[in-house]
């Protein structure tokens, strides 16, 4: 009789174990699909605020200027502030779908080929990352790139490391 009740004892305390370790995953899920949602939507405020700091003015320079010297010391910032914006979404990157990271993608490389200005930024600043963010980056900035283009910048980096040795 006793081992009857020992094994009802048990059999309540694993029903209950494995009750409570399910209840904590569904928590532990909804945690972090809630984190994701506001992960992304930091993302989308970070850009309107961005978009809102370089102004009409400032966006037309980040196209059309070529030499991160022509820029304000606020305009300075705010490309700096592009870029981490596209460094942060690679860290990020988990918290999108595939389709959705897809689509973040085309835009981040769509806005380096359209603005030589980030592209010297980025030149001036890699250096600061480590060799996964670099990587990444270089990826997106050679993606919209001729190979005269992917050329020069390859050669001007070879030349600036030779320099700086």
């Amino acid at each position: 009789m006793t081992n009857v009740i020992k094994l009802t004892l048990l059999s309540f305390i694993a029903i209950a174990l494995i009750s409570g370790f399910t209840v904590t995953t569904g928590y532990q899920r909804q945690i972090t699909k809630n984190q994701k949602i506001q992960m992304k939507q930091q993302f989308h405020s970070d850009s309107i605020a961005l978009i809102s700091l370089l102004g009409e003015d400032g966006l037309k320079k980040v196209t059309i200027a070529t030499n991160p010297r022509d820029l304000t010391m606020k305009e300075s910032f705010a490309t700096g502030l592009l870029l981490q914006r596209f460094i942060t979404a690679y860290r990020i990157r988990d918290a999108f779908s595939d389709e959705e990271w897809e689509y973040i993608e085309k835009d981040m490389k769509a806005t380096i080929k359209g603005s030589r200005l980030l592209r010297a930024r980025w030149e001036q600043v890699r250096t600061w990352y480590s060799p996964e963010i670099r990587s990444f980056l270089d990826k997106i900035v050679f993606d919209g790139l001729s190979e005269n283009e992917k050329l020069k910048i390859l050669r001007d980096r070879f030349t600036k490391e030779n320099n700086s040795k």
